[in-house]
């Protein structure tokens, strides 16, 4: 008769224990994306174009997308909550007003969302680095997802000060600057978190390698072209 009473606790116990674990887990890992986010763009708005207030370089949009690409969908929300809590903080402390922090936040968590959604859409988990087809459909999810959230900055740099240039002006460099950003370093996470998780052959190190080779390459063309 005791038995099943300690069991069901027991039960009981393991499953709390493992939420409490999730969630640590969860937390941890918005705090630590957050704090990369908002070393990133800390330094990006040094570079940023006092006509627009907008960056000219933004790596931090390769670092949440990598990330969620590489982690997957069970790391859709950490992610995305450190995204919005870094860049409100990074507004914040630049003096600008909180709707503004708001605007650019939920812009750059939708880019990430696009990005990594359409990724998971179309090649799910065997998305590698190591296909042709899987890098141009990765540049083309990048595409889109900055043009998306491209609308969301210009309204927020609109929010932020009077815009002295035209706003397709402002939304082109927007989409440059988090392209670029993107391909700069989205691609090493994701290589990271793939050598990690699985020793690759000789031959797949030789196809890794050449894929980046050629990221980087295309890298330098697009800066060359903005």
């Amino acid at each position: 008769m005791l038995e099943g009473p300690l069991a069901h606790g027991q039960r009981q116990r393991t499953v709390a224990n493992n939420l409490t674990r999730r969630w640590a887990g969860s937390i941890g890992l918005a705090a630590a994306v957050g704090l990369v986010y908002f070393l990133a763009a800390l330094l990006s708005y040094g570079l940023a174009l006092k006509s627009e207030g907008l960056a000219v370089f933004w790596p931090a949009s390769g670092v949440s997308s990598g990330l969620l690409i590489a982690l997957g969908s069970r790391a859709r929300w950490p992610v995305v909550s450190g995204v919005i809590v870094a860049v409100v903080a990074d507004h914040l402390i630049m003096v600008d007003p909180l709707r503004v922090g708001i605007a650019f936040a939920l812009s750059d968590a939708a880019e990430t969302l696009i990005i990594a959604g359409l990724i998971e859409r179309y090649f799910g988990a065997e998305f590698s680095l190591g296909r042709l087809r899987h890098v141009l459909g990765m540049l083309a999810a990048a595409v889109i997802g900055t043009c998306v959230s491209g609308i969301g900055g210009v309204v927020a740099s609109v929010l932020r000060q009077p815009p002295t240039v035209p706003i397709l002006t402002i939304w082109e460099h927007w989409v440059t600057a988090n392209t670029i950003g993107f391909i700069a370093v989205a691609p090493l996470l994701i290589a990271l978190a793939a050598a990690v998780s699985l020793r690759p052959r000789s031959s797949a190190l030789v196809e890794g390698a050449a894929t980046l080779t050629m990221i980087a390459v295309m890298t330098v063309v697009i800066i060359s072209l903005s």
